[in-house]
């Protein structure tokens, strides 16, 4: 039972096409040494690992000419060569920066899975790998600052590719599948104050905007000039916060830039601006209805009551945007 078992688990080393015909296949790990520099801005990440491939027959090997699908000048290092239990181990230190489509709409909250891709040059009716599941590991120490690593696993795949490469032995136009060992690394954001230190001007803001409509302004002490004043003086610093938020979204855009759409932070910084553009013309009309003799005690409960609704619908939004994007991440 003991050997069938094994078999079960392993498979294999040859496996066989539709028609037939013999086909080699190689097991096929990796080893996560370091993950570093992890740039979404740039849409890259960089890594060290080392793959190995235990085959048969030194001729199956598919290292020395494996594609590193998605990596920019790869660096490869001295392969260690050996021979064990008549079968060909080879194991391959790899370095290099690797291309990863980034989606942040989700930031500070976002998941990822970024990949290594590795593709065989010979199509898959002349070799494929297997996934050496059970010997691949991450190393436990890597820590990339402002990340954690939640997953790793080590998984094939087939590429279609719609052109034969050049090779005469197939019909035009038939294209090509080749196998491919896909090294697949979850990442989590791991940095819980830089939400805060993003949006914290916005919520100052708005708390200085919202309480500028709870001071009483009615008192039949006051000028209708003084009046006039007092909503003046709301206009300018309700126009110096429609700046504020402006030049903290620039900012923001420095940390975090996504293709895929607007971000969660994006999305915070348009509702704040919508908040203070309801409060100007919330102002504007006041100031109307004042010159045109209404009543200034009828203004201010209207004052009252819009802020403290305005709060509260802006923290229901807003809170329905945060909890959204850390629950799809």
């Amino acid at each position: 039972m003991g050997l069938i078992a094994a078999w079960l688990l392993t498979g294999p080393a040859v496996i066989a096409t539709a028609d037939g015909k013999a086909v080699p296949r190689c097991d096929v790990g990796a080893y996560l040494s370091d993950l570093y520099d992890l740039d979404p801005a740039k849409h890259t990440f960089s890594a060290r690992l080392s793959l190995w491939s235990v085959c048969d027959s030194k001729d199956d090997d598919p290292l020395p000419t494996a594609s590193f699908t998605n990596a920019n000048d790869p660096q490869k290092g001295e392969p260690a060569l050996t021979t064990e239990k008549g079968r060909f181990r080879d194991v391959l230190p790899l370095q290099s920066v690797f291309r990863q489509d980034w989606d942040v709409r989700a930031f500070p909250f976002d998941r990822h899975r970024i990949e290594i891709l590795v593709t065989s040059v010979p199509s898959t009716d002349q070799f494929r790998f297997a996934a050496d599941s059970a010997n691949s590991a991450a190393n436990d120490d890597i820590a990339p600052p402002g990340w954690r690593m939640t997953g790793f696993r080590v998984m094939t795949a087939e590429r279609r590719y719609p052109t034969t490469f050049g090779d005469a032995t197939r019909p035009r136009g038939a294209g090509s599948t080749h196998s491919r060992l896909v090294v697949r690394i979850d990442l989590a954001r791991d940095d819980p104050t830089v939400f805060w230190k993003l949006t914290g001007p916005l919520y100052l803001m708005l708390l200085v905007g919202t309480a500028t409509f709870l001071l009483p302004s009615h008192s039949d002490e006051l000028t209708m000039a003084e009046r006039l004043d007092t909503l003046q003086s709301r206009l300018a610093l309700l126009g110096g916060g429609l700046f504020v938020v402006m030049l903290n979204m620039q900012q923001v855009n420095e940390v975090v830039t996504s293709s895929a759409g607007l971000t969660l932070i994006d999305g915070l910084h348009l509702l704040t601006l919508v908040y203070v553009l309801l409060a100007v013309l919330a102002t504007v009309l006041s100031w109307r209805w004042t010159v045109h003799g209404g009543d200034p005690a009828k203004v201010e409960r209207l004052h009252h009551r819009g802020a403290l609704f305005g709060l509260v619908g802006y923290a229901l939004v807003a809170g329905a945007m945060v909890g959204c994007a850390a629950a799809v991440g």
